[in-house]
């Protein structure tokens, strides 16, 4: 399995590595989760989406180009502006030109400031998708739920650590079904694994 991953994205996997910037052989963002979880957002993202992402990255411009809709929430002020600036590139737009359909949240004191785990439910909006891989994982996966449009997903990435078994727990309790994806990720040497969870 994993040897099969690697040979179908090799060069993209290479690409990322050395870039340190998680894209596919031609140069396209793409999420630092599993291949086997990329593959499913691929055939089960749609324009008609929205999206939630706890911390932003490669998986921002991911999802810019495939959902009607994405709202991150980012800790990391320089980080967040490398991202603004990495969408603004990629669409051709000039600085100060409006994104569209991305909107960057900043939150530097996100660790100590609850406002971040309830952020998306406090946000008034509902979700297809609320991706957690960020901080606060445990309380961002319980305050997602009242986010959560009815049919939508809540994805959980790295979520072989042992620490994230609460989360599982949680998820089991709430009656969710979960998918694993396990592999490798662009540019990563290590397995992990990307579960969704939903109802």
């Amino acid at each position: 399995m994993l040897k099969e991953q690697f040979e179908k994205n090799k060069i993209g996997w290479k690409k990322s590595f050395i870039e340190g910037f998680s894209q596919d052989e031609n140069g396209a963002a793409l999420p630092w989760m599993t291949y086997p979880a990329i593959e499913f957002l691929k055939k089960n993202l749609t324009k008609n989406h929205e999206v939630f992402e706890f911390g932003c990255g490669a998986s921002t411009l991911f999802f810019a180009e495939r959902a009607k809709k994405i709202v991150g929430l980012e800790t990391d002020e320089r980080w967040g502006e490398i991202v603004e600036e990495a969408l603004v590139a990629d669409r051709g737009l000039a600085q100060g030109q409006p994104l569209q359909n991305v909107k960057i949240n900043l939150m530097p004191d996100g660790l100590t400031n609850n406002f971040y785990e309830n952020f998306p439910k406090n946000s008034g909006e509902k979700f297809d998708f609320i991706i957690i891989d960020s901080l606060k994982r445990f309380e961002c996966a319980k305050n997602a739920i009242e986010a959560l449009k009815p049919n939508g997903r809540i994805i959980l990435d790295d979520s072989e650590r042992r620490n994230y078994k609460k989360i599982f727990d949680f998820f089991a309790e709430k009656n969710f079904t979960k998918q694993d994806f396990f592999g490798i990720a662009p540019g990563q040497l290590r397995i992990k694994n990307t579960t969704i969870f939903y109802r």
